[in-house]
């Protein structure tokens, strides 16, 4: 009685685990899906853009006027901080002026240095930061979180001009990325016979996923196995079976196995 108790106790102990690593799976993809998003979009627009030669897409951020259009096979975008843009210098030069007078000034000074630091966050996560050299001064140029070209200065024009096709391929490749929501897969596992059995991606890196497999279903069973993605929606793998449902408990003897799915 006793033995069969523990049995049960680790058998759940396994499920939490396997649904906590679904779970914390399931959200690092989605994080990394919603920061992604909005390249997607910017593909669409560019491709709209492509389509009506000329037209002049006027975007506004915090910061910037943006203008964006497509010539021929060739993107152009113009962006414009505007002179009283909330910029990093502007920031900082504002934090330095009301720290003449800390206490009158001291919920502004909590004001502005969050914006103050939103700039520098943005700046840091920037892929590309360019330096120019201008004669009198310096200016910093960065990529916002949109993938448009802004500048740590107030007043500064920045001219943009891109291949289309190749900003599009780029873009391509995210969306694709994207458009992967297939969670489940059915397929064929052999382990010394053949039998039927569905998975669920609880990880998914890159070409390889992590997933919780029920099978055999005259006498279920469920097991784990790494699989690797070898077409869109074709997968082939390997795991070892855990627990015996129809008994439930955790199998005396592991099965290992060979897997063959298809997502859907």
């Amino acid at each position: 009685m006793l033995k069969k108790a523990l049995e049960i106790i680790v058998i759940l102990i396994i499920i939490a685990g396997l649904a906590f690593a679904g779970y914390w799976g399931y959200n690092t993809y989605i994080k990394w899906q919603n920061k992604d998003i909005e390249k997607s979009k910017e593909l669409e627009v560019i491709e709209l853009l492509q389509k009506q030669q000329g037209t002049i897409l006027t975007l506004r951020t915090e910061i910037a006027e943006i203008e964006k259009r497509v010539v021929t096979d060739t993107l152009k975008e113009k962006v414009v901080i505007k002179e009283e843009a909330p910029t990093y210098e502007a920031k900082k030069t504002e934090i330095i002026e009301l720290k003449k007078e800390p206490e009158v000034n001291k919920e502004k000074i909590e004001v502005a240095r969050v914006e103050f630091e939103d700039r520098i966050n943005e700046f840091q996560a920037s892929p590309d930061k360019i330096l120019i050299n201008t004669g009198d001064g310096k200016v910093v140029i960065y990529e916002d979180k949109d993938g448009n070209l802004v500048s740590l200065e107030s007043g500064v024009t920045i001219t943009r001009h891109r291949n289309v096709e190749e900003v599009k391929k780029e873009l391509g490749v995210i969306k694709k990325a994207i458009e992967k929501d297939k969670d489940f897969n059915i397929g064929i596992i052999y382990n010394d016979d053949f039998t039927m059995a569905i998975s669920y991606d609880l990880i998914d890196w890159k070409k390889f996923s992590f997933d919780v497999t029920a099978y055999d279903f005259e006498s279920p069973k469920v097991g784990v196995d790494i699989d690797y993605r070898i077409t869109d929606n074709i997968k082939i793998g390997a795991g070892v079976g855990l627990l015996d449902l129809k008994n439930m408990q955790i199998m005396d003897e592991k099965e290992f196995y060979l897997k063959l799915g298809i997502e859907f």
